[in-house]
């Protein structure tokens, strides 16, 4: 749908870029009052957090209205905000990708979206990352030792942001829409599943995922 790239040491412009895309998704008719899945990296301390505030937060100048119609995955560690890319995950994520490209069901659309970059350098820089992005090997160190894979784009210089970005749009989607959790968030006749083409029996997976959430995932509530 789109893609953002921002190198700044400012959070305050990420926070900014995230409400502009946004609020450019809500242009489109269709996705107007579409359900906006927020899907955060927790990796990061509290950066989940301040962005998830960002949202709250953001009044329009003229109408003072805010963005409506949202929900936040918590997916974390210790089940708290966000989404936490474990090894484990980054696996899952890496095979949930690869098999839906392989089958032909990722595709940019029409109306895409990238206010920060240019939709066609956006578009580029996107394919030279997944060009980039293999798992690393390495032997144990010791006989009893176990072998390690790391899933990254970082190599000879290079970044994997926009990856992770649609890794984690990919396994938000299974999660959103496979998930008890988030039942009642979703549409009654809505299936995620069916857009990735994928099926819950199909979908590749490195171990099942069967947190639960006592609190309930973040949803926004602004009129």
């Amino acid at each position: 749908m789109g893609l953002e790239s921002l190198h700044t040491r400012d959070v305050r412009h990420t926070h900014r870029l995230l409400i502009r895309h946004i609020l450019a998704l809500r242009a489109i008719p269709m996705f107007s009052t579409a359900m906006l899945v927020l899907i955060f990296e927790s990796n990061l301390a509290f950066e989940a957090q301040h962005l998830l505030h960002a949202v709250q937060n953001y009044r329009d100048t003229n109408s003072g209205r805010g963005i409506t119609n949202w929900v936040s995955l918590s997916e974390g560690q210790q089940q708290c905000l966000g989404w936490l890319t474990t090894a484990e995950r980054k696996e899952q994520m890496c095979l949930l990708v690869r098999e839906a490209l392989t089958v032909g069901k990722i595709a940019y659309h029409p109306d895409f979206v990238s206010t920060e970059l240019d939709p066609h350098k956006a578009k580029r820089q996107l394919q030279d990352e997944l060009s980039s992005y293999c798992v690393m090997v390495e032997p144990p160190k010791t006989t009893f030792g176990k072998i390690r894979k790391t899933y990254t784009g970082k190599v000879h210089g290079k970044q994997d942001d926009l990856v992770i970005a649609l890794q984690l749009a990919a396994i938000g989607c299974q999660k959103f829409f496979q998930d008890a959790r988030y039942a009642r968030f979703r549409n009654p006749d809505a299936n995620g599943m069916q857009s990735l083409g994928l099926r819950p029996d199909t979908a590749p997976s490195a171990s099942a995922d069967r947190a639960w959430i006592d609190s309930g995932p973040t949803r926004g509530q602004f009129a």
